[in-house]
């Protein structure tokens, strides 16, 4: 075997995308909580991108909040003028670049209708308009006393006659006291001075106690080791958000066993004891609480009702046979309980009065301090009826929320100091940050302008779903909603993950427009459409007699929809419906 040496050619095709580009199809599939960390990300490292900040306190706002508050110490001075003082301030609080697309289409023939951009601050602009009017006919006439309010009130003769009224309004202050002491000029609208808070912490907000503080405090009084206090820790620790603790004693006994020997203790902890504490946490309030399942939790509380109620030690022995309960196995049940038939009705009537969530309730019983959720399900897209006059087809409002818009712009002021054929390191630094912020920019108007368009085409399809509801959804699939709006398969995809949208049937993710068809009399029908029709027939079902697969399958075929009964009972596991057998209630 030789080896040796030689150049050769080869001929290949490959398609390699730019960081641009990986940027821009990254941006896609985020949703808009990673969309604003990655934005935060970004305005952390480019100097050249900035947000657009709408909150802003004008200069006439300012004003005329400041007029307001002489308008105020002069109606307590007993000021009177023949000429009232009034202005109105101009506070225009919009933005010419503000990225809130709306699509009004009108969503009554094929494709998908005429779109047109709706600016958003349409209403914003009358408003404006009317104030702009009406402050220039206030002009002509209180121009005087808006020049000379301020010398009336700066006047010591004012002043003096009018000291009584004025300094009660303020606190009665003494003759030397300056104006500094008691005006504050700050960024915000009013100019109220505010108390001196720096030497008290800031308030966090209304804490509530949780189930596992109450019951610590409670194993205060209960008069137990150092060791039982561990263990009990532990037991808290593990409940889960109904108030049961599914620790194994045994995995328990494990645990602290190394622990023990570890620190060379001198007891020993063995599973007795795990379950001696246990059962201490279980006689703490709300009853219930630290069982080990549900049926545990309905046991102790039977235990604490009086000896002498109806049925009591039935619906205890009745609880050991919980699994034959749920499955309806009434023979074996009262073969393995020992509860007569007759009696097992009864029994569930003083079961079902019993507390199934002891954590439930505890929280149920604390007082509200105003805590706000945890999270919030935010919209990604807003739909709405907008005009459905003189019977014809309604005309649906699709666009995005502004909210979830990150708005961004470069900063001039950095930009502005790029020289044009100045190779030095700081100014090809600028230009890199600058392209970097422009195509970054680009980039999120581009997602942006694409979920508008991909949206507002599921819309017109799926408009019988949102007059109808979920038993009117058609059958679509991805390339349907990509050959309409000019879009790969894969960027439709990508633009529908973790997106949600707003409409008057509820909160929905774009994901689930999209379903398989089967086949029927009137055409293909959704998937979506058959659940939505086996659980509205479940529901309506009689209790003592559920319908069958078969019969839900003969239903629908009477309907036009010809499916297997596997296929029903597919739909019906999907939806984590029980079998007939296990639906029926014999009691």
């Amino acid at each position: 075997m030789s080896i040796s040496f030689g150049l050769g050619t080869n001929l290949s095709t490959s398609q390699k995308l730019t960081p641009q580009m990986q940027q821009a199809i990254r941006l896609l599939q985020l949703s808009s909580l990673e969309l604003e960390q990655e934005v935060q990300a970004k305005l952390d490292s480019n100097p050249l991108l900035e947000r657009v900040e709408e909150e802003g306190v004008s200069a006439d706002a300012f004003s005329e909040s400041l007029d307001g508050a002489y308008d105020e110490v002069r109606e307590s001075s007993d000021y009177n003028n023949d000429n009232d003082y009034g202005y109105e301030g101009d506070f225009d609080a919009g933005l010419d670049n503000d990225f809130t697309d709306t699509y009004e289409a009108d969503l009554t023939g094929d494709g998908l209708g005429e779109h047109h951009l709706a600016a958003s601050n349409s209403a914003n602009n009358a408003s404006n308009n009317t104030t702009s009017t009406t402050t220039s006919n206030n002009e002509d006439n209180h121009s005087g006393d808006h020049d000379n309010i301020y010398d009336i009130l700066s006047q010591d003769s004012y002043l003096d006659s009018h000291s009584g009224k004025a300094l009660d309004r303020l606190g009665e202050l003494s003759v030397d006291t300056d104006w500094d002491d008691i005006y504050t000029h700050s960024a915000e609208p009013t100019g109220l001075a505010r108390p001196d808070m720096s030497d008290f912490d800031d308030y966090q907000g209304a804490t509530q106690a949780s189930l596992q503080d109450h019951v610590r405090w409670q194993l205060n009084f209960k008069h137990l080791s150092a060791i039982d206090l561990l263990i009990a820790d532990y037991l808290i620790d593990a409940m889960d958000e109904r108030g049961f603790i599914e620790l194994d004693s045994e995995e328990l006994a494990q645990s602290l066993g190394v622990m023990a020997s570890f620190y060379q203790w001198e007891d020993t902890i063995d599973i007795d004891q795990i379950n001696m504490v246990r059962h201490v946490i279980q006689s703490c309030e709300p009853l219930g609480v630290g069982a080990s399942n549900l049926a545990e939790c309905l046991q102790i509380q039977l235990r604490k009702l009086p000896k002498d109620t109806a049925y009591r030690d039935d619906a205890i022995r009745l609880l050991y046979g919980h699994d034959l309960l749920v499955s309806n196995n009434i023979s074996a049940l009262t073969t393995q309980t020992g509860v007569k038939k007759s009696d097992i009705a009864d029994c569930l009537a003083l079961i079902r009065t019993l507390n199934p969530n002891p954590a439930l309730s505890f929280t149920a019983s604390q007082p509200d301090y105003g805590l706000e959720p945890d999270s919030y399900d935010i919209p990604d897209v807003l739909v709405s009826l907008i005009d459905e006059a003189n019977g014809d087809d309604p005309t649906w409002q699709v666009r995005l929320n502004p909210d979830t818009l990150p708005k961004l712009k470069v900063n001039q002021e950095y930009a502005s100091l790029i020289k044009r054929g100045d190779d030095s390191p700081d100014n090809v630094y600028l230009k890199d940050h600058l392209t970097d912020a422009r195509l970054f920019i680009r980039s999120i108007e581009e997602r942006n302008q694409n979920l508008l368009k991909v949206a507002t085409c599921i819309i017109q399809k799926q408009q019988a779903f949102l007059l109808e509801g979920a038993t009117a959804m058609k059958p679509m699939i991805l390339r349907d909603i990509a050959d309409e709006v000019d879009l790969h398969e894969s960027t439709v995809s990508r633009l529908t993950t973790s997106k949600t949208i707003l409409t008057p049937q509820g909160l929905f993710s774009l994901k689930h427009f999209f379903s398989s068809h089967v086949s029927g009399s009137d055409g293909d029908v959704s998937s979506t459409a058959i659940c939505a029709m086996i659980e509205s027939l479940i529901k309506a079902e009689n209790p003592k007699k559920p319908l069958s697969d078969s019969a839900i399958q003969k239903y629908l075929a009477d309907e036009g929809i010809d499916i297997a009964r596997r296929t029903v009972a597919k739909y019906r596991e999907a939806m984590n419906i029980g079998s007939s057998t296990q639906r029926k209630q014999k009691f």
